[in-house]
């Protein structure tokens, strides 16, 4: 029995198995979780450049970045969880850079811009949770999607 017991406890079998399990599995299963938060972002980046080339062919119509595109913007952004907020005093939806003057069809440049700017959610957190140094920040970018098109508008 006791010599049983001894070639029992010099079998090692599985024990290097056990201590890379033990170390990998946890690296394993923060590489699968973290493909979450990077879906959600690119998918948020999606959503955005759809709503912005609906704009943009609104800008074609009528030559320029007006209120009622603006509020229809804003509008669809709210329809998918990404209302009006404020950041540092900056108020974000900002479309600074589109086209607000009026531009023909007709003109030499006849070329009209949508620029929509909105904060990026802060994806170095799940850095941070798993001890590295991610930022803290509530936000640490911006989407800025910039998009170009011809004007069609007569007059």
């Amino acid at each position: 029995m006791i010599t049983r017991i001894k070639r029992t406890m010099k079998c090692n079998q599985g024990v290097a198995t056990l201590i890379t399990t033990i170390w990998i599995m946890p690296i394993l299963m923060v590489l699968c979780f973290s493909i979450i938060p990077f879906f959600v972002y690119s998918m948020k980046h999606d959503k955005l450049i759809s709503i912005v080339n609906h704009a943009l062919e609104e800008v074609q119509d009528v030559g320029l970045m007006s209120s009622t595109i603006i509020q229809n913007t804003n509008d669809r952004l709210s329809e998918i969880g990404m209302g009006s907020i404020s950041i540092n005093g900056n108020g974000y939806p900002s479309y600074s850079g589109s086209t607000f003057n009026k531009v023909l069809k007709d003109d030499p440049d006849p070329t009209v811009s949508v620029v929509l700017k909105y904060p990026a959610p802060n994806i170095t957190k799940i850095i941070r949770a798993i001890g590295g140094n991610g930022s803290s920040e509530e936000t640490e970018g911006f989407y800025q999607i910039t998009v170009f098109a011809r004007s069609e508008a007569y007059e």
